[in-house]
């Protein structure tokens, strides 16, 4: 018997594209008096060989920016998921990583598998090509939560807007509750096999991709876990890991990866907006998926955006 989201546990926490717009709690700004702990974060830089690995919580004093991070972290764990800090432009990109690992640390320990910081720009790979990370690419990555490997899961992903795409590269976020219960309503049975376990290809740096590790490295999509819904989903590692091991997926696990993705893609459950210079996003890794558009890079503006993974 699957242990399925009670109805209205997943309720309380969804919402739709239209219900996001008309709300502002998701929205937040630099504090008033942000110049002085810019500048203090600055002039501690000035003694580091390497400010990213030296700093720490407590290396620089930023209350206003500690408070921020405590109201971001409320509204990622309690509120809708999703956080947005429109920024101020005009800052490079040390600062800004910077600023954004300060604000993370305050949330949380990072996970550091890909380092503290992980930058994300197209490397003019394909990841169809070879095992790579989407985010190495100028390719849409398709609605997903991160992490494909079963012992990484991080709880809060944030994003920070080093420089935007000159053409392309929308961000997007959906509600995993809300394509949940639409699920429920319009596809129950498809529902159910979402909750069952599936493989996933490696790709975490460091992972050993031999075929057993690849066999063991599987769960499920929806899970609910101590009064909790949570999804882990990347379509093309789920298809690419069943394929590796030679154990195809089925015709109705298919079917209902298509009813998912519909629902993923679907404009009434996807809030979209561009993110400029300076903007960071924090999001609910195990309850909102994001996505982004594909992007066009120029010779004299190239796409590059940081990540942070916190436990």
């Amino acid at each position: 018997m699957i242990d399925m989201a009670p109805a209205e546990v997943v309720r309380a926490q969804a919402w739709t594209a239209a219900e996001m717009t008309t709300k502002s709690n998701w929205k937040f700004s630099w504090p008033a008096q942000w110049q002085a702990e810019i500048k203090a974060l600055q002039e501690w830089t000035l003694n580091q060989e390497d400010p990213i690995q030296a700093l720490q919580k407590d290396s620089v004093s930023t209350p206003q920016f500690d408070q921020l991070a405590q109201q971001i972290k409320y509204e990622v764990q309690e509120g809708n998921g999703v956080t947005w800090i429109q920024g101020v432009e005009g800052f490079d990109q040390k600062i800004l990583n910077l600023l954004f690992l300060k604000i993370s640390l305050a949330m949380g320990k990072t996970i550091d598998t890909y380092g503290r910081l992980y930058g994300i720009l197209d490397t003019g790979r394909s990841y169809k090509d070879e095992a790579i990370p989407v985010s190495q690419t100028n390719a849409a990555t398709g609605v997903h939560t991160d992490s494909s490997q079963r012992a990484i899961q991080p709880n809060i992903l944030g994003l920070c807007c080093i420089t935007p795409a000159i053409e392309g590269g929308k961000s997007k976020v959906v509600s995993a509750a809300q394509v949940h219960e639409n699920l429920r309503e319009n596809t129950p049975q498809k529902l159910e096999l979402l909750y069952d376990n599936y493989i996933r290809d490696l790709v975490t740096p460091g992972s050993d991709k031999a075929t057993q590790n690849v066999l063991n490295n599987y769960f499920p999509i929806f899970s609910y876990t101590n009064g909790k819904l949570s999804i882990r989903y990347m379509r093309y590692w789920i298809e690419k890991g069943h394929q590796r091991v030679g154990n195809p997926l089925t015709k109705e696990a298919l079917q209902a990866l298509d009813f998912l993705d519909g629902e993923l893609n679907n404009e009434e459950n996807v809030v979209s907006f561009y993110m400029n210079s300076g903007d960071m996003i924090f999001i609910d890794n195990t309850r909102i998926l994001h996505d982004r558009d594909e992007f066009i890079d120029t010779p004299g503006q190239k796409r590059i955006y940081t990540r942070v993974w916190i436990d």
